[in-house]
């Protein structure tokens, strides 16, 4: 039944497999999992129980027909192109809401107006069912939504972020986006982007919100293009976006990225110039909250939090590099902080430049060569170095130095590092040079520089 059945006639993957039963569900259920040798796992309480079966990639669901008929229960399904059934003895279809049709002229459409009050989250359900399978919403299903986008927040906020999740897997999620926007249900889910619609950029004339929504809509097109931008580094780049839903939490975090900018605007009394100092900081903060209703994971609102603090780094880099004040070790300290991430933060900032400059990728090539200058550093010369052993440890630091372990030993070591790879040291004797030279810097008593006749090491007086 339902989606299953949608997805068959649209040659597309499932499965889940629901089963409406007018006998006893569990008996069947328990019938099916004895077959396959496994358990039935009970679900819900009373006329709500469902049996489930889960073998391999498969999920079975058996539950009793809601209604005196199958034809009853589709009618109460939510939406047309889930109201289809399939009878088991004679294999004929079950159409009583014209599922059959709409699924054909590629539309979603609700089967009653009761079904949002049932359960309002099927309002977003429509636009991520519709992303999905990249169908159009029927305009009085579309008015409905509109006329009750407010009821949007009554749903359980994991229950949200799922719809939100499985929209934003797909490639060309922004024209969902936006439609919802239009639907009221996108501020009404993160009232946190309101503010950002009268916000205007004095410098590209338009508002903080149309910019983020491009920016959206080009990080879409990166994510699909990365393999000709930089066909170099695909596959590490595919690695990287592919891992741990990084591919969804880029858009949310792009979603996100400006949502500090209308707190912090301010005009300069002498050149009248529009500036929103610290956005990134006020916006990190800002973005917690919608990440928290939403019942994100730590892991995914650290890495959301993460592109947003430093998604101008690697513009005022390129600053930098235009200026010709951009050192090597510049780029070193900026990919020995981010590692694996200034992917992600190289990914959001084509897309964010691409957004301001409303042309192509290609149209800023210095922009790009600059980018495909720290890929290529990154992945041929630093990468392999950092993954080596570090020169020197904090154990070295108390069994060499006499140091005491504290939060500064990171600092020192952070520092050797650094050095490492830039390539000014290469051996454990050039390292503990270095570090009695930084101790001897910070005034520490008794250290003394080593000496090539010393070996390197330092001597503790």
């Amino acid at each position: 039944m339902g989606g299953s059945l949608r997805d068959r006639i649209l040659n597309r993957p499932s499965g889940d497999y629901d089963f409406a039963v007018s006998g006893n569900p569990r008996a069947l259920a328990e019938k099916v999992a004895t077959r396959l040798g496994i358990r039935v796992i009970e679900m819900g309480k009373g006329g709500e129980t469902v049996y489930r079966i889960v073998s391999g990639d498969k999920v079975l669901d058996f539950s009793q027909i809601h209604g005196k008929t199958i034809e009853d229960d589709l009618r109460r399904r939510d939406f047309t192109v889930n109201g289809l059934g399939l009878d088991m003895s004679s294999e004929n279809l079950i159409d009583p809401v014209g599922g059959l049709d709409d699924i054909r002229s590629k539309t979603i459409r609700l089967i009653s107006e009761d079904a949002i009050l049932a359960d309002p989250l099927r309002m977003f359900r429509a636009f991520r069912l519709a992303a999905v399978l990249g169908f159009e919403i029927a305009p009085k299903t579309l008015s409905l939504i509109k006329e009750q986008a407010e009821l949007i927040t009554r749903p359980a906020g994991e229950r949200i972020r799922v719809e939100f999740f499985k929209m934003m897997e797909t490639k060309r999620s922004f024209p969902y986006i936006e439609h919802m926007y239009q639907a009221g249900l996108l501020t009404n889910l993160i009232p946190e982007l309101e503010p950002c619609i009268d916000c205007l950029i004095e410098d590209h004339g338009q508002s903080v919100f149309k910019h983020v929504m491009r920016t959206y809509e080009e990080i879409e097109f990166v994510l699909s293009d990365y393999p000709t931008l930089w066909p170099e580094y695909a596959e590490p780049i595919r690695r990287y976006v592919e891992q741990g839903n990084r591919k969804v939490l880029l858009k949310w975090a792009t979603l996100f990225h400006d949502i500090g900018k209308p707190v912090t605007r301010s005009v300069d009394a002498t050149t009248g110039r529009v500036r929103f100092l610290a956005h990134e900081e006020t916006g990190t903060r800002i973005a917690g909250e919608p990440c928290s209703r939403l019942r994100m994971s730590v892991k995914e609102q650290s890495y959301i939090e993460l592109i947003i603090q430093n998604h101008l780094h690697p513009l005022h880099l390129f600053d930098a590099r235009q200026k010709g004040t951009l050192t090597t070790r510049g780029i070193v300290r900026f990919a020995g902080k981010y590692q694996d991430d200034v992917i992600g933060l190289i990914i959001h900032s084509v897309a964010d430049q691409r957004a301001k400059s409303g042309h192509g990728i290609q149209s800023d090539e210095a922009l790009m060569a600059f980018f495909k200058e720290i890929f290529q550093g990154y992945f041929t010369d630093l990468k392999p170095t950092m993954t080596a052993p570090r020169l020197i440890t904090g154990k070295d630091l108390i069994e060499h130095f006499g140091l005491t372990p504290s939060k500064r030993f990171a600092t020192l070591l952070q520092k050797v590092e650094e050095a490492r790879l830039n390539r000014e040291i290469s051996t454990k004797e050039e390292a503990f040079e270095l570090m009695a030279g930084l101790l001897q810097l910070e005034g520490d008593a008794g250290i003394e520089p080593a000496t090539p006749s010393s070996g390197g090491l330092c001597s503790i007086r």
